[in-house]
């Protein structure tokens, strides 16, 4: 299969037996990463100039600013997110039969669903009329780390459409504590809560407005610390060896924007045809009123997290998350020879907004948080 990895970012979102044969990304310091991880692989900087050639998928997590729920919501008119359609040119022009995308969850709210019913109409239009998309979390893939994306597989081949449905195999992920004594918790955060997360860590982001590196806490023992690189690079399955040499800023950002490699292995290798035997799910049920979405866009749409669009109609895929599959084990990731801790400011800040936001936070938390910013203070 010969394939092109858009928006390619550090990679993670490539099959697990062959690397894409173009990979471009924009990022000069994400070049550095992905030619150690992918010396076979050309390199491109800027999909508008890209040339593709012939191939058989495209592969691309589109950028989500304009998306997602901490952005612009500007949607798919926002210059960055608008380059989905970008995405839908270059698979037309290398006569591709499938592309495989990822977003934010939002996608399939945003506008009342608007903007995912033309993400659907585009890919129709365009001959790609086997299409479905499942919401999945990197926690169901034995990563102690809640980030909850969409994926969406459009072909023309029925089969790899369908196989993005195939049932998850959690019995091969080594994940979950019944009695988790690591949490991770936004530091940064506070009037809103702090989204505490016992045994796993809440969804790294790329930092903060002011492009200061802000990845998440974690707490345990007597220890409340940021999160290293090393360890959000774990957190999201790569392996450790490409990112030596750069600086914590760039892996942070670089983590903050990945897919989780398990989870996009999963998603590519759907067009593997050894995962095409299954064939089309049994429980998937009709969404009333939505065979006729592309001719009549309704003034709303409620997406399901997971669905199939049919040349003939839409349908929901129910795909029940049970929290027993999801993991915990976040104390086998943290490094313990790791003796930082959050500065007197981070500390003494984060509880200045719990206690005038009046939100939650654990008792043991809350004492560390106060040890942390007394044991600063008096270095």
């Amino acid at each position: 299969m010969r394939s092109i990895s858009l928006f390619s970012g550090v990679g993670g979102l490539e099959p697990s037996a062959v690397s894409a044969d173009v990979l471009c990304e924009l990022d000069p310091e994400c070049h550095m990463v992905l030619s150690r991880r992918f010396p076979e692989s050309r390199l491109h900087d800027d999909v508008m100039t890209l040339s593709p050639g012939r191939a058989d998928a495209i592969f691309g997590g589109w950028p989500c600013q304009d998306l997602s729920v901490a952005g612009l919501r500007k949607g798919l008119a926002g210059d960055r997110s608008g380059l989905f359609f970008r995405m839908v040119d270059i698979a037309l022009e290398a006569n591709a039969n499938s592309i495989v995308a990822e977003n934010v969850p939002n996608l399939l709210r945003l506008d009342q669903g608007q903007n995912f019913a033309l993400v659907l109409e585009a890919l129709r239009r365009a001959g790609f009329s086997h299409i479905t998309w499942r919401t999945l979390n990197a926690r169901q893939f034995g990563l102690p780390h809640q980030r909850r994306r969409v994926f969406i597989v459009a072909s023309e081949i029925p089969e790899a459409a369908w196989a993005l449905l195939r049932p998850i195999d959690s019995s091969r992920h080594r994940g979950r504590i019944e009695t988790p004594i690591a949490a991770g918790f936004y530091w940064t955060a506070g009037s809103q809560g702090i989204n505490f997360s016992d045994g796993y860590s809440p969804t790294l982001k790329v930092g903060s407005s002011l492009s200061i590196p802000s990845p998440p806490a974690v707490f345990f023992d007597d220890t409340v610390r940021m999160f290293s690189p090393k360890e959000t690079v774990r957190l999201q399955g790569f392996p450790l060896r490409p990112f030596r040499g750069l600086e914590s800023k760039a892996i942070y950002r670089m983590m903050g924007n990945a897919v989780a490699v398990p989870v996009g292995r999963f998603v590519t290798d759907s067009l593997d045809p050894n995962n095409q035997k299954a064939g089309r799910p049994e429980n998937l049920a009709e969404i009333p009123r939505q065979d006729s979405i592309f001719e009549d866009l309704p003034g709303a749409v409620n997406w399901p997290a997971a669905g199939y669009s049919a040349p003939e109609a839409v349908y929901e895929f129910p795909d029940p998350v049970h929290k027993s599959t999801l993991c915990t084990s976040l104390e086998r990731l943290i490094d313990r020879d790791d003796n930082s801790t959050l500065s007197v400011r981070a500390a003494t800040g984060l509880l200045r907004r719990l206690e005038r936001s009046g939100k939650s936070c654990p008792e043991d938390l809350r004492f560390a948080l106060e040890r942390a910013a007394l044991a600063t203070a008096r270095v």
